[in-house]
C-alpha cells in the first residue's frame, strides 16, 4: 500500500510540475511577442521611412495587383476570378481599376481606385 501512495504522489508530483512548466513557457511565449512587436514599434519610431519618387504604385501592373488583392477580400475569389483580366488606367495621380466581362454578359465588375503615391485604396464598388 505504501509503495502505490507513493508512486502516485510521484505521478502527481511530475504532472503538476510538467503543467506548471508548460505554463511558463506559454507565458514568455506571449511576452517575447509583445517583446518583440514593442520592439519594433520603437524601431519603427527612429526609422526613415520609404518615400518612392513614383510612389508606392508606380505601375499598371502593381495597380492591378493591389486592386485584385482589394477586391478578392471584399467580394471574393470566386467572384473576382470571373472578372479578369482587370484593366488599369492611371489620372491625375489616382489608379482607376476595373475587371472585364466576355462580351453579351449582363452585370458589372469590381472598380478600385488607387492613390498612385501613397498606395491608398480611395475607391471601391462592385458595379451590377
Amino acid at each position: 500500500m505504501h509503495y502505490s501512495v507513493c508512486s502516485d504522489m510521484r505521478i502527481l508530483i511530475l504532472a503538476l510540475f510538467a503543467a506548471a512548466l508548460t505554463a511558463s513557457l506559454s507565458g514568455q511565449q506571449g511576452t517575447e511577442s509583445v517583446d518583440e512587436w514593442r520592439d519594433l514599434d520603437f524601431s519603427l519610431k527612429r526609422a526613415t521611412p520609404l518615400h518612392p519618387k513614383n510612389g508606392f504604385v508606380p505601375d499598371e501592373v502593381t495597380a492591378i495587383r493591389i486592386a485584385e488583392a482589394v477586391a478578392i477580400a471584399q467580394w471574393g475569389e470566386k467572384q473576382i476570378s470571373t472578372e479578369r483580366p482587370f484593366k488599369a488606367r492611371l489620372r491625375g495621380g489616382i489608379w482607376t481599376v476595373k475587371g472585364t466581362l466576355p462580351q453579351l454578359v449582363p452585370g458589372g465588375t469590381a472598380v478600385v481606385q488607387l492613390n498612385k503615391m501613397t498606395g491608398a485604396v480611395v475607391f471601391a464598388v462592385h458595379q451590377q
